[in-house]
């Protein structure tokens, strides 16, 4: 069984473009705020790109070994162990820690981003027009 590789996925980048429907740009005019927002999203979703690609990676090699076994390709793992599973394992189930960490992070900068933006769009609170507050009983 031969296994084709796939692109690495940028699912740090999906993310941002399904919350945002893009990836938020440089921009000084946008205010302080925003523009911070904007800089963390570009790097959380870099950092979840990178656990992405690790966790590929790890995923891959595991496939492949298991694979060699399966197809009876890899005879000396029927009499002892070089601990594949155990090697890969712990570091497959902390990558997808890892990566639904990022995952929420990264969702909860979108939505700071997209309140921010939305309050900046908003019309400013109307003046209330109560009867102000008379000087010495008057």
């Amino acid at each position: 069984m031969t296994r084709t590789p796939r692109p690495a996925h940028r699912l740090g980048e999906a993310t941002v473009r399904s919350l945002l429907g893009g990836m938020p740009v440089r921009d000084p005019a946008s205010g302080q705020a925003a523009a911070l927002l904007s800089r963390l999203i570009r790097e959380e979703a870099d950092v979840l790109d990178g656990i992405a690609e690790q966790l590929h990676q790890q995923a891959e090699y595991a496939i492949g070994q298991l694979s060699r076994v399966a197809d009876g390709r890899d005879q000396y793992r029927h009499r002892s162990t070089d601990g594949v599973l155990q090697l890969t394992g712990p570091q497959i189930d902390m990558l997808l820690a890892r990566s639904g960490d990022a995952v929420r992070h990264l969702t909860g900068l979108c939505h700071a981003l997209k309140a921010l933006s939305q309050a900046t769009v908003a019309p400013a609170p109307a003046v209330s027009h109560a009867p102000g507050r008379r000087l010495n009983g008057r």
